[in-house]
Order: C-alpha cells, then sequence, then structure tokens
C-alpha cells in the first residue's frame, strides 16, 4: 500500500501527468518538487479530478512548480485531512477570496518566494487552523487589521514575513503596533523587516517605525474648520463659475489655447480622471510592464498609469478594485501575450475592457502586443477584441523609437469622438 510518493526534480521539466496518475487513495504524503510543471497545461476538469481520490493526504508539496491561485481550490479542494501544503515558488501573485477551500485541520502553509502582494478579504478564514504561516520573500507592502482574521491569529504560532517591501505610511500603524505586541513567533524579526517606501524611511526597521498620533490623526476641530470652509470657497466658486458667462468664457479659452498648441482640440480628454489609463497585463509580462512600459511612459512623458500591483486596495476583492479604478482611469492600456490569453482573469477583464470599448469605442483602448498569439491559446473573447481594435506590435531593436511614439500619440488621442480644429 503505497502512503508516501516523491517525485522531485529528476534534471528534466515534467511536462505531463496522465490522468488518474495521482488518484491514490492510500496517499498520506505526496510531493512534486521543483518539477516545474504548468498546472494551467490541465483542463479544468483534469485539475480538479487530479487528487480527487486523495483523501487520506496530509502533506501536500507543490514548490518549483507553475501554480495560478485560480487553479489551486480546484487541486485541494477534496484534501480534508490535509495538514501541511508547500507552495514555495510557485508564482503565485494576488489571492482572490476563494484561493482556499474549506481546510478544517491543516496547520502549515509555506508561500515564500512568490510574488504575492495582496489577498482578498477573508482569504484565511477557511484555514483557521493554522499554526505556522511563510509568507516570506514575496511583495506585500501593507499589512492591516483586516489582512488576518482572529481566529487564524487565536490559533497560529509561528509566522514568517521577512524581506517584503514595507511601507511605513500610516496604513502600516496597526501592524507595526502588531508586531511589537503579539505573542506569536516571528521568524527573523526585527532584522529581516524593514521598509523600503517612502524615500526617507528606506531601510528603517518596523519596530523603529513609531509615528506620533497627531501626525496620522490631525485634530479633529481643526480637520472639520478647514474642510467646511474649504466646501464653503468651493461652493462660492462653482455658483460663480457656473452663473458667469464671461468668467466661463475666460478659462475655456484658455483652455483652447493650450489645446492648440498641441496642434488639436480634443472634445473628451484626462483631466476629469484620477489615472491616464488602466492597465491590464498577466503577470507574467509584470517585469516589462513596470520595468520598461510604465517607468519611460511615467517618467519621460507625465503619464499617471493604474497597475494593480501598485494602485490595488488590500483587503478589496480583485473585481472591486477593477470596478472602482476604471472609473477613475481615462484609458485602458491592454498588455497581450500568450500568457495573458491563456490567463483566465485575464479573460475576465477582456469582458470588462470589451463593455468600455462599446461606450467609448475604439480610442479608448490601446492594445500592445508582445508575441504572436497561438491558436491554441486564442480565445473568442480576445479574438473579437483584436479584429474589432487596433493594435501596436512591440518589438526591441529596430523599430523601438517608433513604437513608443505610436504608443504616446495613442495615448494623446480624444475619447469617444474626433478632435476639431477650431472652435
Amino acid at each position: 500500500m503505497l502512503t508516501n510518493l516523491s517525485l522531485p526534480a529528476i534534471g528534466k521539466q515534467l511536462k505531463k501527468i496522465e490522468g488518474g496518475a495521482l488518484n491514490i487513495p492510500s496517499l498520506q504524503m505526496l510531493s512534486l518538487r521543483d518539477c516545474n510543471f504548468h498546472f494551467d497545461s490541465l483542463s479544468v476538469s483534469e485539475q480538479s479530478s487530479l487528487l480527487s481520490s486523495c483523501n487520506n493526504l496530509e502533506h501536500l508539496d507543490l514548490g518549483g512548480n507553475f501554480l495560478q491561485s485560480i487553479i489551486l481550490p480546484r487541486i485541494i479542494s477534496s484534501l480534508k485531512q490535509l495538514r501541511y501544503l508547500n507552495l514555495e515558488n510557485t508564482r503565485l501573485g494576488y489571492l482572490p477570496a476563494n484561493v482556499f477551500p474549506e481546510l478544517p485541520v491543516m496547520d502549515t502553509l509555506i508561500m515564500r518566494k512568490n510574488r504575492i502582494y495582496g489577498w482578498g478579504r477573508d482569504v484565511f478564514a477557511q484555514v483557521a487552523s493554522l499554526q505556522y504561516l511563510d509568507l516570506r520573500h514575496n511583495l506585500i507592502r501593507v499589512v492591516n487589521e483586516t489582512s488576518f482574521p482572529a481566529a487564524l491569529l487565536a490559533n497560529l504560532k509561528t509566522i514568517n514575513l521577512a524581506k517584503n517591501p514595507f511601507a511605513c505610511t500610516c496604513e502600516q500603524i496597526w501592524f507595526a503596533s502588531w508586531l511589537r505586541q503579539t505573542n506569536i513567533t516571528l521568524l527573523q524579526y526585527p532584522k529581516r523587516y524593514y521598509c523600503t517606501t517612502p524615500d526617507n524611511y528606506n531601510g528603517v526597521l518596523l519596530k523603529d517605525y513609531k509615528p506620533s498620533f497627531l501626525s496620522c490623526n490631525p485634530i479633529f476641530l481643526v480637520v472639520i474648520s478647514i474642510s467646511a470652509l474649504a466646501c464653503l470657497l468651493i461652493s462660492t466658486m462653482l455658483i460663480f463659475l457656473k452663473c458667469n458667462t464671461n468668467v466661463k468664457n475666460f478659462f475655456y479659452l484658455l483652455k483652447v489655447k493650450q489645446f492648440r498648441r498641441q496642434g488639436y482640440l480634443p472634445i473628451l480628454n484626462s483631466d476629469d480622471y484620477e489615472y491616464h489609463a488602466f492597465v491590464v497585463y498577466c503577470d507574467e509580462n509584470r517585469m516589462w510592464v513596470h520595468d520598461d512600459f510604465v517607468k519611460k511612459l511615467e517618467n519621460e512623458e507625465g503619464f499617471k498609469f493604474c497597475i494593480h500591483h501598485r494602485d490595488f486596495e488590500v483587503g478589496e476583492s480583485i473585481s472591486g478594485n477593477v470596478d472602482k479604478l476604471l472609473k477613475k482611469s481615462w484609458k485602458v492600456v491592454v498588455i497581450i501575450s500568450n500568457a495573458f490569453a491563456k490567463s483566465e482573469w485575464c479573460q475576465w477583464e477582456v469582458d470588462i475592457i470589451q463593455e468600455r470599448r462599446r461606450r467609448q469605442g475604439r480610442n479608448a483602448l490601446l492594445l500592445v502586443m508582445l508575441e504572436n498569439i497561438t491558436s491554441k491559446n486564442m480565445t473568442s473573447p480576445l479574438r473579437t477584441l483584436l479584429d474589432s481594435t487596433p493594435h501596436l506590435r512591440y518589438t526591441k531593436g529596430i523599430g523601438e523609437n517608433l513604437f513608443w511614439s505610436a504608443v504616446i500619440a495613442d495615448l494623446r488621442k480624444a475619447v469617444g469622438q474626433p478632435p476639431i480644429s477650431e472652435l
């Protein structure tokens, strides 16, 4: 009777798992450590049935493979006896609310060396029996009071949050205070718990971040008084501008003059939006998006982009963040690749983007192709989007300058209606 099965890396990538190969009812320990297996190569039904008969499995190690958060619950949902789960270096990013099914006896969860920057509310509610949690070496910036449920903290004995790029801002007050007071064992604390932002706190240990109450909670009476005065002044100005045609015309002509210097007068522009564009991309393309696309256009051209790694609110669901931040963005930039085409989350975002295109026209979108999409990865919604909206292709080297010029021109193009040259 087989109880322990270990298939560690043997020098070659594991490319295929036959249906039923791992459905061994007697199995108690399974390790696929460092096999570099792409679980997204399995169909949804194959993912769900992969371990469906392993009712006695207690120890599961999937570290060193490619595993998306949307796939994980399909694989482990039937493992009610699971006590140990290792997801180290599985390229996990944002953790949605349903990533962990109910696992009533699990006491050890390891997710170090991933790209986790946040998670949905109550992500850990289904695994409140945890005694050991390892989130070391991820991209976590802020931990607040809602990050971990009270039931989890009551059972937890050891946690490791070291080597994350923490932000020393007022949002971090609860966590900084909790670190100093908790009875839970904090591995590598305090030396590996330090701030990276803002610049004046870069390298400061979290244990030394002790902002005063007044710095994060100004005197309420002063705030109310200033707010009331500001509201009164704004209301007065709005009434004045609304009622005084000459003043309105004066400011309008100033704006006309500014746009004429650029050669056109768009009817719609980005002035009323917090972000110039909302960038949709998959986690595999994150380095190019952050280091090339966003850095170049924000630093050199003055654009302001909304990207989930930086701008999504911790504790808010993905759908809630997307809905709220799309409304604050003038345009939508879609970075398309084969990894994007295979991502179910990205396909969901494509459906949202199609609605924006129907309402505001194709100039509301900028599609950037990083590579040709293979036929097996091409989906119907993505094909519809590409057929109905012009797209730019990125090629490094010759022609790269032309690509960036086209991107900049497209991002500055008016949305919804064509520009007019004269009043």
